[in-house]
């Protein structure tokens, strides 16, 4: 029977063992590189624009009334090419056949939390306007009742406005917040439910 020496088992022991720590090394700086912020950061959503990929549009016949205030859908469609997102609570104000806005801009719900909606392609997010009609009269710093045809629509962080046909009376001058945004801008179609 034949012996290895001593010395022979223990540098192919060491060897043994500095091979699988290095093994292990690579193998965990792989785990650590996959893991990293970078590796997985989502990828960058550019915001949705008025100008160029996104519709708006109020959805008459879904409107319903309580109290004296109709409600009704304010749609947002992204009619680009690409995945745009969009949230908070749009800047919206009545427009006159003139390109005037009329009165103050509408008014706004008191939910902080707005999260960020992202859209596909053809999909379609939503908020509630409410629409104040009692406070439109010849009174109260209202002025002379005008009519509007369009909403301006500015949405969180944009410079440039969209616009959503829609007619109704309006007052002309600033006064009564007549109009109001009542929650953020949400994922989906809305509805008359909300």
């Amino acid at each position: 029977m034949s012996y290895l020496p001593a010395r022979s088992i223990t540098r192919r022991l060491f060897a043994a063992a500095a091979a699988a720590a290095a093994a292990g090394a690579i193998a965990s700086a792989a785990c650590a590189a996959s893991s990293s912020p970078a590796a997985h950061a989502a990828p960058v959503i550019p915001a949705c624009t008025g100008t160029t990929s996104l519709g708006a549009w109020i959805a008459v016949s879904l409107g319903s009334e309580a109290s004296g205030t109709t409600y009704y859908p304010l749609e947002f469609t992204n009619t680009g090419g690409y995945t745009c997102s969009l949230s908070g609570y749009p800047v919206v104000s009545a427009i006159s056949r003139a390109g005037v806005r009329l009165g103050s801009p509408a008014g706004r719900g008191l939910l902080t939390i707005a999260p960020r909606v992202v859209l596909a392609p053809g999909a379609t997010a939503h908020t509630t306007l409410a629409y104040h009609g009692r406070l439109v009269s010849t009174g109260g710093g209202c002025g002379p009742v005008d009519t509007a045809v369009e909403l301006r629509v500015y949405l969180a962080g944009q410079k440039r406005a969209t616009y959503a046909a829609f007619g109704f009376q309006a007052c002309s001058h600033a006064g009564p917040v007549y109009l109001t945004i009542t929650e953020p801008i949400r994922a989906g179609v809305g509805t008359n439910k909300g």
